[in-house]
């Protein structure tokens, strides 16, 4: 028995299905190293650009989790949280960050993102922080 784990590839029912991502960045090289990053323990269904593309790809691909930048064209992080919220909320929110500016976080938070990253924080602190946020969304749906 296989199972599908992405486009046109499977592998045994034994392993693990690995958790969707959706990655949404205006900058081309924070979305390709975020990618390197979680590669092997994500797969990532989209890559979006701006807010419109990430509500976009999240109502699509109804992904497990979203990683996404706080301040992109097209309303920013905050709009792209709060029309996934609404559209796919079955989609672990995680807001991708340059800085902490407590008013925004805080705000965020309260649109439906469970936590935040940093950008340019290590690999193992970004899958982690990933899986444990989505253990979380589900407790918190449940």
């Amino acid at each position: 028995m296989t199972i599908q784990v992405g486009p046109g590839s499977t592998a045994p029912a034994t392993e693990r299905r690995l958790p969707r991502l959706l990655i949404a960045d205006d900058d081309p090289v924070v979305r390709h190293t975020v990618g390197a990053q979680v590669e092997g323990q994500f797969l990532v269904v989209g890559a979006a650009q701006n807010t419109g593309e990430a509500i976009a790809l999240a109502a699509e691909h109804r992904p497990d989790v979203a990683l996404i930048d706080i301040d992109m064209p097209g309303g920013g992080g905050l709009e792209a949280v709060r029309r996934i919220s609404q559209t796919s909320p079955e989609t672990c929110l995680v807001i991708l960050s340059a800085d902490e500016i407590h008013d925004h976080v805080v705000e965020l938070l309260n649109a439906g993102a469970v936590t935040y990253l940093r950008k340019g924080i290590s690999a193992a602190k970004v899958n982690q922080t990933l899986e444990d946020s989505i253990r979380a969304h589900a407790r918190g749906a449940a």
